[in-house]
């Protein structure tokens, strides 16, 4: 199951992974609907489109879950908007997610660029502290994978085993790269995260 499939203990079931992107988006203080859609296009725009239709959906869901709360306020000459934020269970839903690494290789390129970006919101020991559990999870997955191969029944076996090791190796090299720039303070190679 991936980290963003597995149910969280007080929350209703399985969580949809843009849910967190609206909760994480939701952080650093309240917002209005349209102000997510802008500031997630912002910040993640590049690697995961949210568009306002699913934005306002998954804030009605949040909401009947107790995860986030509005309040309606009035403007002067145009229509009251709803703004949205957090409520103590949902920050605590999103920020067990955040320290969480991802499971699956697959999901690097969405949820864990996604984490990432809200964890360097948050802090720079935040966004270590993830990267140094991503690089744990996957240099098990490593040597699990090793060890697995060792077992091969037939050749087919071993390349889709040598191919999920290539793609691990990859990630643990692109891992201890950003861990390399970030520790050197060099934002410039992480502009996209």
């Amino acid at each position: 199951m991936t980290s963003h499939h597995k149910a969280i203990a007080g929350t209703k079931g399985i969580r949809n992974p843009a849910e967190y992107a609206v909760l994480g988006i939701l952080l650093r203080g309240p917002l209005h609907g349209y102000d997510m859609c802008r500031r997630l296009g912002e910040g993640i725009g590049s690697i995961w489109r949210l568009g306002k239709s699913q934005i306002y959906a998954l804030l009605a869901k949040l909401e009947r879950e107790g995860l986030v709360i509005h309040e309606r306020v009035g403007q002067d000459n145009l229509p009251a908007k709803n703004i949205f934020s957090l409520t103590n269970e949902g920050g605590r839903v999103v920020k067990d997610w955040l320290e969480e690494p991802v499971h699956h290789i697959r999901n690097m390129r969405l949820e864990f660029l996604t984490k990432l970006w809200f964890a360097g919101q948050a802090s720079p020991d935040r966004e270590l502290l993830l990267i140094h559990k991503q690089l744990d999870v996957c240099r098990e997955k490593a040597g699990a994978l090793a060890r697995l191969k060792d077992s091969c029944g037939n050749q087919v076996e071993a390349l889709s085993i040598d191919f999920r090791a290539t793609i691990i190796r990859a990630t643990v090299s692109w891992l201890e790269g950003l861990l390399d720039s970030i520790q050197m303070g060099n934002p410039n190679d992480r502009k996209g995260v």
